[in-house]
Parts: structure tokens; sequence; C-alpha cells
């Protein structure tokens, strides 16, 4: 696997201005009980930035104070499980658990060299970024790396003509396209295009529920991380919320060949190992395609286990981005209401602020571009 994704890290891309988000239906599905974080696999080859790691005494003296993660006063993560799940039915019991763990902790233990379980990146990604990189190309030139990909084709058409950019007559030339996006707004359409295969809509049932929403989340959580980027590279913290529940599908797809239950309901501690082995995957995932240590340490810490992270600043942004990006696609699914003041206590203003954003931001319309890669063979 090529080392191209890294090559990103060097433009930003426009924000979008803030818009007030709707007022949703109550409430309805139950929180599941709190239960002990179940310690994640021993499988990392990463050795992360300890609090332990030798630091001189006199930077010691003038650190900052420990990044402290923010807790949410209604229960996201569980909640936001619990309806990618569907209302779990009745009958639970350990042996379906025992065996959908046994499966994803026998993945791990892999080297996620299955390409059925962990997709390629379309080939075409590191021709175009080859491209970018020469400040010289044309549109032209670019178009002809794109039209290669017929996703990426349909991105492209589908935002220059997105209320985004507003264009007085809808754009059809692929030319013109590429010129109206920019560089930058082509490096956001690469970065989503690249982990765009991991969505499979013709999978198993839990899949085809799941992932669609999993999606929605993950680029609402990598616009957070751009947003609240405040000294840190902003692409590189956009692709970071992108990876954060890679890991996430991917256990979903394995959910779907061990079990042939169209629903079960779990207990508490099954959540807590499934959630901490789908984190662990994201920083197994990003290992395997070569990111930066810096994400995939911060991917890493996500995983949770018996002790609370020593959060790098990247770490803590992705930790607040995803949790914002949950309660916003929760509240826009009726699953919570928008003007619960619980939501937002404890937050920033900046983090308000975003929560706010983060309704209204539709770079692109997935729907279609999902359904011509679920039907493109090598997609």
């Amino acid at each position: 696997m090529q080392n191209f994704l890294s090559k990103l890290f060097n433009q930003v891309f426009s924000k979008t201005p803030p818009a007030q988000s709707p007022v949703a239906a109550p409430l309805q599905t139950p929180v599941i009980a709190p239960s002990p974080p179940q310690p994640s696999p021993p499988v990392s080859t990463i050795t992360p930035v300890t609090a332990e790691s030798k630091i001189p005494a006199e930077v010691a003296a003038t650190a900052p104070p420990a990044l402290q993660a923010w807790r949410p006063q209604i229960a996201i993560d569980p909640l936001f499980f619990y309806w990618l799940m569907g209302s779990p039915g009745e009958g639970s019991s350990m042996e379906i658990e025992q065996k959908i763990l046994h499966a994803l902790y026998g993945l791990l233990a892999s080297d996620l060299n299955d390409a059925v379980v962990v997709p390629r990146v379309p080939t075409v990604i590191p021709q175009l970024l080859g491209s970018l990189r020469n400040k010289t190309v044309s549109a032209a030139e670019l178009s002809s790396h794109i039209v290669k990909d017929v996703v990426l084709v349909g991105e492209v058409i589908n935002a220059v003509n997105s209320a985004l950019y507003n264009p007085a007559d809808r754009i059809n030339s692929l030319e013109k396209a590429v010129m109206v996006l920019g560089e930058d707004g082509l490096r956001l359409l690469i970065a989503k295009v690249a982990f765009r295969p991991i969505i499979n809509l013709n999978a198993g049932n839990f899949t085809r529920r799941a992932a669609p929403h999993i999606w929605n989340q993950s680029e609402k959580c990598a616009l957070a991380c751009y947003q609240l980027a405040t000294g840190l590279d902003p692409f590189q913290a956009f692709l970071t919320g992108l990876m954060k529940n890679v890991g996430l599908i991917i256990a979903f797809r394995l959910l779907d060949q061990q079990c042939e239950e169209a629903r079960f309901k779990y207990s508490a501690s099954f959540y807590h190992a499934f959630t901490s082995v789908a984190a662990t995957l994201s920083y197994r995932v990003a290992q395997r395609w070569e990111f930066p240590a810096t994400v995939v340490q911060a991917l890493q810490q996500q995983a949770g286990g018996s002790k609370a992270p020593v959060w790098t600043p990247l770490g803590h942004l992705l930790h607040n981005a995803d949790l914002l990006a949950k309660m916003r696609v929760l509240v826009n699914h009726a699953q919570l209401k928008s003007n619960d003041q619980r939501l937002c206590a404890g937050l920033s203003a900046e983090a308000i602020d975003c929560f706010t954003n983060l309704n209204h931001v539709q770079l692109y319309d997935t729907t279609a571009a999902l359904q011509k890669n679920n039907a493109t063979p090598g997609a």
C-alpha cells in the first residue's frame, strides 16, 4: 500500500458558516447500564507517548496541565451504538456474544491483509495526488486522472452543483468542475473517496443498517476535527476524524458473518468489548495504511482500557469531535432533543458553535456515490 494519504496534509479548506439546528423528537431509546471497560487486546505495535516519558525538569515545570476529556451528561456512546443496532430484540445469550467477540479478537490477531474485510484504497488516488503536487498542472490534466474513476467523477460533479457552491446553471463539464472546486476542495474529495470502499450497502443486515449512519457520523466528526483544530494541522485532523470509526464498520461486517439473528439483545459488557475492539481496529488499519504516528497514536487513545489515556492534543480533539458528531446525528434522527440543555453542558463556546454548524454541513451528497460504488466492480 502506497503511503499517499500522508501527502495530503499540506492544505486546508474553507469553513462552513454557522446555522441554527432544528428541534427533534424526544429520546425514546434506553440507555445501556454502565459496565467496566474491557481491556484492549495486546496487539499494538506502536509505543505511545506517556506521562513517564523523559522530560527535562525545566520543561516539566512549565508544562501545560493534562488534557481532560469531555464527559457529556447523556450517555452518547451507548445510545449511538444502541441506535445503530436497530433497537435490539430479546433473547441474548452468552454463546452469541462469545462467538462474535471471538471472531473480532481473531481478526485483531491477524495481519489484516484480508482485502474483503479491510478494503483497498482506489488506485486512481495516488496518481491524482501526484498531479496536485505539481502547481503547473492544468484542469484538463487533473480531469484526465479523475475520469478514470466513476465514483470520483460523480463526487466532483455532485459537489460543484451542491448548495455549497450554488452555481447559476448546472455544471456537467468535469474540467470546469475541477476548476470550481480548486486544489483544497479536491483534497477533501479525495480523502472522502479513499474511505468510501468501506461502505458496502450490499452487506448483511447489521452493516446495511449501520454503515450509512456511521459514514454520516464520520464525515461530521472529520469536519468537527477541522473546525476545532486550534494549533494542529487542520487537514491531518480532518483525516483522523474520518478514520475514527473505520474499525466500527469492519466490526459490523464481521458481526454479519457471525450472527444469524436479525436482532439480539446484548449485554453491557458486550457493548464495551465490541466498541473497544472496533476502536483498536481503526488504529490497526491506520498503521497498515502507513498513517503518521501522531494520527495512529490519537486513534489508539480512543480504544479505552483499564487506564485513562494521557491525551495528546490530537487524541483529545478526536474524542470531543467524535461525541459532537454522534450527538448531531442522534438529534437529526430524532433520538435526542436539540434543545436539551444537557447536550452542551461543559462544552466551550467554540464546541457549541461547532455542534450547531454540523447540522447543515452537507458538503457533498453521498447517497448517489454510495450506490455507484456498490455497483462498480473493484471499487
